[in-house]
């Protein structure tokens, strides 16, 4: 199936979702009021869960599950509720609970509820179809369900997760406290339902992978610590206090050429994407990144001949690139690429281009393939789960970003602590492996600075892979290579599993 365009359907969290300030104080301007509008709070009593049954045809094998959507009372150290966790779980039914990996599964923001991974993992999604409103509720034969049960997790304060008191929010809206929130999730969920001896797997996007650092970090140090078997990190941030990145232009060129080459922009659109790629990371790591180390002191001869490789990867102009010093931005490089034609790219998925709005009217888009996301969402949980909500969905609320705690007292760099763990230890001491799923298209975490980061580790050997794909931010969204990249996750998961 062809790469299908949704114009930028993620909206703020498709800016927002590294945590990176400019792109967030960009987007807050241009998005809808509603989603600005603080939080509530409720004190409705809690939900009961809602459980259906279905069946999945996957890879061959027919899975019977049960879907589970349900909320989990947060308290805070001296037992008070002070927020609740919504989540949908699918559980095999009939499987062995000691042996049955369980993956636990989160979207970004910080401050985005988990739709969009639910959306292309879960066994049940949304499609675009002949119907009244546009769309319709079908199997998802990519779906993970046969390798593994599959629990999707929305911080408190998205999606239906709820807080209990407006003085709550501050408990769980920071790096620590968000991290503290969903290993005490993980930790009541596998008690709960039986599975203390599972293998447990964390799966992150973009700010996710930050947020998987600090659950690994706080699953470790419980007294009874999990069995932590892996950690899939899909387009991540991966937070702060490691060492320094290369220069952002040398990490970011190879994505420009892949984005230019998909536009048939530049001097190498004749290529293999492929080809394009790796000749940028070679050009980037050596005469670009030599050139830019010069600086001031690179001969105006030799700053010319670079800049007309470096327009040749991009698509841009030799003048632009010189004017911008070499390094062209990425807010330039979407700006400019397409102004011929009147379109600026997007940033989740740079294939992706539109004419953009007027100044001071919304950029963020609630009807996406044509149907209405939002009503989509919701309506696969309450009318196909059966779910009824104690209050509205909040998709992506810009309140969180806003007050969001970076504040740390322990490590907060992932691969750092990933590392970390296989030191511990005693029998239980976790020994995860770890897998990066990126794209080239992606301009929010271009894909070689967290494909650098964890590959200069220093895990052991057959710890770490990684696997990067003609997609963007969200991965496994993109139709043409989903089956390829779940396949690939499949194989992971047993590669875990030994």
């Amino acid at each position: 199936m062809p790469y299908a365009p949704h114009l930028d359907r993620r909206g703020l969290l498709g800016a927002a979702a590294a945590g990176l300030t400019g792109a967030l104080t960009g987007a807050l301007a241009s998005t809808p009021a509603w989603a600005q509008a603080p939080v509530p709070v409720s004190s409705a009593p809690p939900v009961p869960p809602a459980i259906r049954k279905g069946r999945l045809a996957v890879r061959g094998r027919t899975i019977a599950y049960a879907s589970e959507a349900a909320e989990r009372v947060m308290r805070d150290p001296a037992g008070a509720a002070r927020a609740t966790m919504f989540s949908v779980s699918y559980i095999e039914d009939g499987a062995a609970p000691k042996t049955r990996p369980v993956s636990f599964i989160w979207n970004g923001g910080p401050g985005g509820a988990t739709w969009h991974l639910r959306e292309h993992l879960s066994p049940k999604i949304t499609q675009r179809a002949d119907t009244p409103r546009g769309y319709a509720f079908v199997g998802n034969a990519d779906s993970p369900i046969d390798v593994s049960d599959l629990v999707f997790i929305d911080a408190p304060g998205t999606g239906y997760s709820r807080f209990l008191a407006e003085d709550a929010k501050p408990e769980y809206w920071g790096v620590e406290a968000d991290g503290r929130a969903f290993a005490d999730f993980i930790a009541g969920w596998l008690a709960d339902h039986g599975r203390l001896e599972s293998p447990v797997f964390l799966v992150g996007e973009s700010y996710g992978g930050t947020r998987a650092g600090q659950v690994a970090k706080l699953l470790a140090a419980r007294p009874r610590p999990v069995n932590l078997t892996g950690i899939v990190l899909i387009s991540p941030t991966l937070g702060s206090g490691g060492p320094p990145d290369p220069p952002a232009p040398v990490l970011v060129l190879p994505s420009f050429a892949a984005v230019a080459h998909h536009h048939r922009r530049g001097a190498h659109s004749a290529k293999p994407l492929e080809t394009v790629v790796r000749e940028a990371e070679r050009f980037a790591d050596g005469p670009y990144a030599a050139a830019l180390a010069r600086g001031a002191a690179l001969p105006a001869a030799e700053r010319e001949a670079v800049a007309g490789q470096v327009a040749g990867f991009i698509g841009l102009s030799r003048q632009l690139v010189l004017d911008a010093g070499l390094t062209p931005s990425i807010p330039q490089f979407r700006e400019q690429l397409l102004a011929d034609q009147g379109q600026r790219l997007g940033g989740g998925d740079a294939r992706e281009a539109r004419v953009p709005p007027p100044p001071g009217q919304d950029s963020v888009l609630s009807v996406a393939d044509g149907y209405d996301l939002g009503e989509s969402i919701v309506r696969l949980l309450t009318d196909e789960l059966g779910y009824t909500p104690a209050g509205p969905y909040w998709r992506d609320p810009v309140e969180a970003n806003r007050r969001w705690n970076p504040t740390l007292t322990g490590p907060g760099y992932a691969p750092s602590i990933f590392k970390g763990l296989t030191a511990l230890e005693g029998p239980a001491a976790p020994r995860p492996k770890i897998f990066l799923v990126a794209g080239w298209f992606d301009l929010v975490v271009p894909y070689r600075r967290p494909l650098g980061a964890l590959t200069v580790a220093g895990f052991a050997p057959g710890q770490f892979e990684a696997r990067v794909y003609p997609a963007g931010h969200g991965v496994y969204e993109d139709l043409a290579t989903r089956a390829r990249s779940t396949d690939d996750l499949r194989a992971f998961y047993r590669r875990a599993l030994g």
